[in-house]
């Protein structure tokens, strides 16, 4: 979820959101995944007409700046930026996070 730094520089803030994911329900966690891992909706990007930011973590090793560009390349009105922070970039880098926010919906 989060850069070796960002752990080590902020574990109240790590151990919290450890926290309340081991004390949510484990099966409606994996229910989430599954249905998460069999979703394709690729092909639908193309018909989302809405602004759309999307934020890309650079060192997020699950979902990539390369999917990020993926959707990038399909949604018509969307706009991309790229965080240097890992999964959870809002709660990593909250100040870029917001600059994003704004710079696209302001």
């Amino acid at each position: 979820w989060f850069t070796n730094p960002f752990i080590q520089s902020n574990t109240a803030v790590v151990d919290t959101l450890q926290n309340d994911l081991a004390a949510g329900n484990a099966e409606g966690y994996a229910s989430c995944c599954e249905a998460l891992a069999k979703a394709d909706l690729r092909e639908q990007l193309k018909e989302i007409t809405v602004p759309v930011l999307i934020v890309a973590g650079i060192q997020d090793p699950v979902t990539t700046v390369a999917d990020g560009q993926f959707m990038l390349d399909r949604i018509p009105n969307a706009k991309m930026f790229e965080i240097n922070a890992s999964h959870i970039s809002n709660i990593e880098c909250p100040n870029e996070f917001i600059h994003a926010l704004h710079t696209t919906f302001n």
